[in-house]
């Protein structure tokens, strides 16, 4: 029976089928989901919106268009909308929305024709249930990994998530008010030094305890990746000077002791507890930035000094795979994952597994991860990776490399196993 099905035939079989667990997402609650006013514009949150931007859509009109509370009708949004979108609907964010609206909406195309009738469906389709429908019927998506921001509760749905948090915001203090809003957050006195570390610690423990899957480091859209020991007398000296300041007047050089001696802190504090921290790298999502903060190699000295501790290194550090790959070669306890490049370009995603697969043990390989704020796009991105995942484990058989026997193998390590082993999901 098999000799009358191909090798890519059975290997598709085979990873459409697997329970996929996905390493990164920014979806909310399916609660808060459905009770937003979400149309069309609103999948212009990010992603498609930077290329809109790129194209020469201004800010101010992009910021009009996607808010829904803006005032516009749907008609003002599409005709912002209308000249931009050809430019952008070719690159791999364009192409992603394209496909998520028509597999999971019925909606072929988004063009002055369809929109209206797709701000329709998008409406009636957000209610309780959605979220079962895409991420575990559509998707065939098991767990995803759901960033929360600062502020933000830890407590989610676990049938669909576990949270990371980030915990940055303890790191970058750099005035009183900053400082008194933590107070508030934290509930602790913080006016030295030794009581922000103990309100961060104290944050930590109550995460944990409430279920958490790692920390995210969010920093490398702010600033460089490289963090410096700094001794405590030198951050303390900056906090001091931090609790003096009533204006943002410390520049990044004065602020900087503080900023890598606290993160560093967080690393050594997560790694105790056994917790994963996860790094953004590579390209900052957005439009302007500094890519050169976030080059993957600026963490040597953290991968060496903190042995202990697990590091998940995002978005293969985009487009510097080739340093993920070395680093993950290296270093025992640094880990590579694809999340979100699928998105950006399939064929660069399609490239750096093909590496990857060859330079890096293949434990240490994470290929699923979407990095979208709603299920639309974790969905697509899924998709994507499965796609991409076969073709690289075709061609690896294909061409003598990999036996069928192992891609298989293979197949359920970077798409699942991985990902459950190192975060501890069962």
């Amino acid at each position: 029976m098999n000799g009358s099905v191909s090798v890519r035939d059975r290997l598709w079989q085979h990873i459409a089928a697997i329970r996929m667990i996905d390493t990164h997402e920014h979806i909310p609650s399916e609660s808060s989901a459905c009770q937003s006013h979400t149309s069309l514009f609103s999948f212009f949150e990010h992603y498609v919106s930077s290329d809109l931007v790129s194209a020469g859509m201004p800010r101010e009109s992009l910021e009009a268009m996607r808010k829904p509370d803006s005032g516009l009708s749907l008609e003002e949004r599409w005709a912002i909308l209308e000249p931009y979108w050809p430019f952008a609907r070719t690159t791999g964010y364009g192409r992603a929305m394209l496909e998520y609206i028509a597999d999971l909406y019925g909606v072929v195309d988004i063009n002055r024709d369809t929109y209206l009738d797709l701000c329709q469906r998008i409406k009636a389709a957000h209610k309780p249930g959605w979220y079962r429908h895409v991420l575990k019927e559509k998707a065939g998506i098991d767990l995803s990994l759901v960033i929360t921001w600062p502020r933000q509760s830890v407590v989610v749905d676990q049938e669909f998530f576990r949270a990371v948090p980030i915990l940055d915001h303890y790191a970058i203090v750099s005035t009183r008010a900053e400082l008194e809003a933590l107070e508030k957050e934290s509930g602790y006195a913080i006016q030295t030094l030794p009581q922000l570390m103990e309100a961060q610690e104290a944050a930590l423990d109550r995460f944990a305890g409430q279920g958490i899957a790692g920390v995210k480091i969010f920093l490398a859209y702010r600033r460089t990746l490289l963090f410096e020991r700094a001794p405590q007398s030198a951050a303390a000296r900056v906090f001091d000077r931090v609790w003096l300041s009533q204006t943002q007047d410390l520049a990044f050089e004065d602020l900087k002791p503080l900023q890598d001696f606290m993160t560093r802190r967080l690393i050594g504090l997560a790694a105790e507890r056994g917790l994963p921290i996860q790094i953004h790298t590579g390209l900052q999502e957005g439009n302007g930035n500094y890519i050169e903060n976030s080059r993957p190699t600026l963490l040597s000295n953290l991968f060496m000094e903190f042995s202990d501790a697990r590091f998940d290194v995002f978005h293969a550090g985009y487009p510097y795979s080739g340093e993920v790959a070395v680093l993950s070669k290296m270093f025992p306890n640094v880990y590579a994952d694809l999340c979100w490049i699928h998105a950006v370009s399939p064929l660069a995603a399609t490239r750096i597994l093909g590496e990857w697969l060859e330079v890096i043990p293949s434990n240490k390989i994470f290929a699923a991860g979407g990095d979208s704020n709603y299920v639309e796009g974790a969905y697509e991105h899924c998709k994507i990776a499965r796609r991409v995942a076969h073709e690289v484990l075709s061609q690896k058989v294909e061409g003598g490399y990999l036996s069928e026997e192992e891609a298989r193998w293979l197949a359920d390590r970077i798409l699942r196993e991985n990902a459950a082993s190192l975060f501890r999901l069962g």
